[in-house]
C-alpha cells in the first residue's frame, strides 16, 4: 500500500471545513496548474484536494498549486488565451496533427530543455527514446509525454444478453469479414434493431486500420502503419477496403440509418440493448468492465501505434510563466512523487477515495461514478502519470507499471516514429483539406455513401488545393529520415 502523508488531524480538519492556509504558505509562489476534466469536479472537491496537496507541497518543494479544471471540449481555447498572460504555468495540451510544432513555433510554451537535463534522474529516466522525441522541435523540448499505454487495437463490444442467447463466440471475430457473418445473423434475428453503430458520434471507430497523421499531419496516411508510402486516406487500401465494408453493410441495413447524424455512444446503445455492437479502440483496460452488460470480440486489428500515439497528451510550461522555476519543480512533481500523485488524481483520502480491504483505492460508501465530487477517480486518462496511483478496486491487473510496460512492448511501432512534418507554411492548405476531409469523411466510413462514386471528386479536389506538390516534399523529408535510422 502507497505511504499515506494525510494526518489525523488535517483530515479531521478537512471534513470541518476548518483549513485555512498556513501563515508561510502565503509567501511561496503558488503555481497554476491546467488539466482538461472528463468528469465532474465540484469546487468544493477541488479545493479540498488544493489544500492536501498544498500542505505537501509546501514541505517538500516549498511551493504551493492552484488546480484549474476545464472541460476537454474548452480546453484548448482556454489555455490559449490564458497562455497569452501569466495566469497560466503549468499545462496539459495535445499533440494531435502537430500541434506541439505550433506551440513551439508560436513561442507558447518554455523550452525546458536545460530544466530537464538538470533534473533528477528518476524523472530523467522515466522516459523511453521515442517518448522524449516526441516532446521534440528542432531537437528542443517543450513538455514531457503522459505515462500511457500507446497505440490500440480494435475490437467489437457486443450486447451480451444477445451473445449468449444466440450462441455467440466473441473470440471467433477477429477480421471484418467474420464480424459481418455475426452482424447478418443477428440483423435477421432481430430487424428492427441497429445491428452496427457508431463508437461514437458518427466515428465508426477511433482505431482505424489505415496510418493516420503520419509525421504529426493530419492529412499524410500509409496503406498501413508498415507502410512508408505517403498518399491520400481516401486513396489508400485499408481505408477503401474499410469503407467497402461499412458500404454494403450499411445498404443491407444493419448500420443505424442516421449514422452520420449520431450524437450518441456506441457502447450506451449496445449495453442498453438499442443496438448490437460497435467498433471499438481497446488497449489494457477491460472494456466489458467498463461498459455493463457487453462482450467484447477478439482483436480485428492486433495492437498497433500510428505516429502520433506516443505523446498526444503532453504537459509543459507556458512561456509567459512568472515563476518557471517553480512551474518546473511542480512538473517534476506531478510525474514522480508518489505521495502526490494519487491525492491529484483521486482527491482526498477517505473524503473522495478509500483503500478497501484489498488494499485497492475505491469510491467510499454511498458514492458512486455519477455522484463522486472529484472526477479524477471516475476517468483519470488526462493526468500525468497514472502507474504512481492505487490500484482502483476495478483494475484487471496487479501492476499499473508493469501492465503498461507490457503493453507497450506488444504494440507495433511503425518505422517512421520520431518524424514530424512542419505544416507551419501551409496554414491555408491544412484549412482547405480539413474541410474537404469534413465533407466527405463521415459520409463514407459510416456506409452512408460509397467511396467509389465521390473518389473522382475528392481525387480533383485533393490537386486543386495542391495536395500531391506537398505530400511529395512530406515524401522526401520522410525518406530522408527512414535513410538515417
Amino acid at each position: 500500500m502507497k505511504k499515506r502523508f494525510l494526518t489525523t488531524a488535517l483530515c479531521a480538519a478537512m471534513l470541518t471545513g476548518a483549513l485555512a492556509t498556513p501563515v508561510a504558505a502565503e509567501k511561496m509562489v503558488t503555481v497554476s496548474l491546467y488539466i482538461p476534466s472528463l468528469a465532474t469536479y465540484s469546487e468544493e472537491a477541488i479545493a479540498q484536494t488544493e489544500a492536501v496537496m498544498n500542505e505537501h507541497l509546501a514541505e517538500k518543494y516549498g511551493i504551493q498549486v492552484d488546480l484549474q479544471y476545464i472541460e476537454i471540449g474548452n480546453f484548448e481555447q482556454s489555455i490559449n488565451l490564458a497562455m497569452t498572460t501569466d495566469e497560466l504555468d503549468v499545462t496539459c495540451y495535445f499533440n494531435e496533427f502537430g500541434k506541439l510544432a505550433n506551440y513551439a513555433n508560436n513561442g507558447q510554451l518554455l523550452d525546458i530543455t536545460d530544466y530537464f537535463n538538470n533534473a533528477s534522474e528518476e524523472f530523467k529516466t522515466m522516459f523511453t527514446e521515442a517518448e522524449l522525441s516526441a516532446s521534440k522541435v528542432n531537437d528542443r523540448m517543450y513538455g514531457v509525454v503522459r505515462k500511457y499505454q500507446y497505440g490500440g487495437k480494435e475490437v467489437a463490444v457486443m450486447n451480451k444478453d444477445i451473445v449468449e442467447e444466440m450462441g455467440i463466440d466473441p473470440a471467433s471475430i477477429t477480421d471484418m469479414e467474420s464480424l459481418g457473418e455475426v452482424l447478418y445473423k443477428v440483423h435477421e434475428a432481430y430487424p428492427d434493431m441497429w445491428t452496427l453503430v457508431p463508437q461514437s458520434s458518427a466515428d465508426m471507430t477511433w482505431c482505424q486500420s489505415w496510418g493516420k497523421a503520419v509525421g504529426g499531419a493530419s492529412f499524410l496516411y500509409t496503406d498501413s502503419p508498415r507502410d512508408t508510402e505517403l498518399k491520400s486516406v481516401f486513396e489508400s487500401k485499408g481505408f477503401q477496403d474499410f469503407c467497402s465494408y461499412t458500404n454494403k453493410w450499411y445498404n443491407d441495413g444493419l448500420i443505424m440509418s442516421d449514422a452520420i447524424s449520431n450524437t450518441m455512444e456506441g457502447s450506451d446503445l449496445v449495453g442498453a440493448g438499442t443496438a448490437f455492437a460497435c467498433l471499438h479502440n481497446a488497449d489494457i483496460d477491460p472494456l466489458d468492465k467498463l461498459y455493463p452488460n457487453t462482450v467484447v470480440s477478439g482483436d480485428i486489428i492486433a495492437p498497433m501505434a500510428q505516429a502520433t500515439d506516443i505523446g498526444n497528451l503532453q504537459y509543459g510550461i507556458s512561456s509567459n510563466s512568472a515563476h518557471p522555476d517553480e512551474a518546473f519543480k511542480l512538473l517534476e512533481a506531478i510525474y514522480t512523487d508518489e505521495e502526490l500523485i494519487p491525492t491529484l488524481m483521486y482527491g482526498v483520502e477517505g473524503e473522495h477515495w478509500v483503500y478497501n480491504e484489498d488494499g485497492r483505492a475505491a469510491l467510499p460508501e454511498g458514492v458512486t461514478t455519477e455522484n463522486a465530487p472529484y472526477g479524477g477517480f471516475v476517468a483519470s486518462a488526462t493526468y500525468p502519470n497514472y502507474t504512481l496511483a492505487p490500484l482502483k478496486d476495478s483494475a484487471v491487473v496487479d501492476d499499473y507499471k508493469a501492465a503498461l510496460d507490457s503493453w507497450n512492448e506488444s504494440v507495433e511501432v511503425p518505422p517512421y516514429f520520431g518524424w514530424s512534418f512542419d505544416t507551419t507554411k501551409y496554414t491555408d492548405f491544412v484549412t482547405a483539406y480539413a474541410n474537404m476531409e469534413e465533407k466527405y469523411f463521415d459520409a463514407v466510413t459510416t456506409g452512408s455513401i460509397p467511396l467509389e462514386d465521390v473518389l473522382p471528386n475528392i481525387q480533383s479536389e485533393l490537386e486543386s488545393i495542391g495536395f500531391y506538390e506537398i505530400m511529395e516534399e512530406a515524401q522526401t523529408q520522410l525518406d530522408a529520415f527512414l535513410a538515417e535510422k
